[in-house]
């Protein structure tokens, strides 16, 4: 069968699956199928602004038929094509050629949906993790700007650090007017070293009736946070934070506080998604698998494992009801209680550099070397009786 994942970038810069198919067929109608229920698992039935996939005439019409779109932008992927270039030109025998060929190939149905879904834990698990750097580490400011200070309260860590490389580069580059029309004004930034000025020279664009900037780079459009050309313009202009319309909701820290509908009830309701049940489902899982792997290697441990969760199953229903167990547990530690950490600074370890070595084991490095010529032990190259 064939597997068809739909996948994204999330708000750590991640890339995720939040949604699959199985198609018995590559035809257009069943991919005319799959992107017709794909849409009715979608809040508000909305279609994706983008969609990236191969160059599939198949696909090509199913999209034209169920999303349409102005323009689709086709790239080739070839995740498996090195490999299996490899195993026709390594492989000799049949037989060879014939096992390699079935590793490449998909698996059961059994062991691809187990692989999927441990693949899918440690997806959930990787946000789960940078949520809770974001949570519990301040990043380390490198300027003393205000708009620095600002994104550090906004911004996710992974798109702060790019962002503060753009602001820390901005103070090598120079901007000055080029020209003014009656609906723009066009600025020129161009980096300045030491006893030249580089060739290359960015336009920026200040237009007047929306009050936005836009630069010649295209890295805001293309990357989601301003490029260092930017914060140029900004600085002349003594512009000291960043506008909202220059800030994407996707690389912030409330990017997954949202409306979800709610089917029980039929209405919409505020929640922050990185402390749901699906979240709190994840981190359990992931915790779980790697406890069941161990677990299921031997009869005893499996055994064992067995008994521990009927007796685990138990203890945690207690917890609801005031049980001493969740009790215990909490006693020492408050729920709501949280550390800040700050990134320490970057410091050179002892270690570096080659270690000095004594007289004794010197002379022993000498008396054992052989010479490059005759092979023999007790001189060198420069030294050797038979050259």
């Amino acid at each position: 069968m064939v597997f068809g994942p739909f996948v994204e970038v999330n708000h750590h810069g991640q890339t995720v699956i939040f949604g699959c198919g199985l198609l018995s067929d590559e035809t257009t109608e069943s991919f005319v199928w799959l992107f017709t229920k794909f849409i009715e698992a979608m809040t508000n039935h909305a279609a994706p602004g983008v969609i990236i996939t191969d160059q599939d005439a198949a696909i090509a019409r199913a999209i034209s038929i169920v999303l349409p779109s102005e323009k689709i932008n086709v790239v080739l992927y070839n995740d498996q094509y090195h490999r299996l270039v490899h195993i026709i030109k390594q492989f000799e025998s049949p037989a060879e050629f014939e096992q390699q060929w079935i590793e490449v190939m998909k698996t059961t149905e059994l062991d691809f949906v187990a692989r999927f879904n441990r693949a899918l834990v440690h997806q959930r698990h990787e946000e789960l993790a940078a949520n809770h750097i974001d949570l519990t580490q301040t990043p380390k400011v490198t300027t003393a700007l205000m708009m620095e200070n600002q994104m550090v309260q906004i911004y996710k860590k992974k798109i702060l650090l790019l962002f503060q490389n753009e602001l820390v580069q901005s103070n090598s580059y120079i901007c000055s007017k080029r020209s003014s029309f009656d609906e723009a004004k066009v600025y020129a930034v161009q980096r300045f070293e030491p006893c030249r000025t580089s060739d290359r020279t960015r336009q920026v664009n200040y237009f007047l009736s929306t009050d936005y900037i836009s630069c010649s780079c295209q890295m805001f459009d293309f990357e989601g946070y301003p490029c260092r050309h930017m914060p140029c313009y900004m600085k002349k202009k003594q512009v000291m934070l960043l506008s909202e319309k220059y800030i994407l909701r996707r690389w912030t820290k409330n990017a997954k506080q949202a409306r979800v509908f709610d089917p029980m009830t039929g209405s919409y309701v505020h929640t922050d998604l990185g402390h749901s049940l699906m979240s709190r489902h994840s981190m359990l899982s992931y915790a779980a698998s790697d406890l069941v792997d161990e677990g299921s290697l031997t009869d005893a441990r499996s055994t064992f494992l067995l008994s521990e969760f009927q007796s685990l199953r138990i203890q945690v229903k207690d917890i609801d009801s005031g049980g001493e167990v969740g009790m215990s547990r909490n006693r020492n530690k408050s729920v709501e209680e949280t550390h800040v950490v700050c990134d320490p600074n970057p410091v050179r370890a002892k270690g570096c550099g080659k270690r000095l070595k004594s007289r004794k084991e010197k002379a022993l490095f000498q008396s054992n070397r052989q010479c490059r010529a005759c092979g023999t032990s007790g001189h060198d190259r420069r030294t050797c009786p038979t050259l």
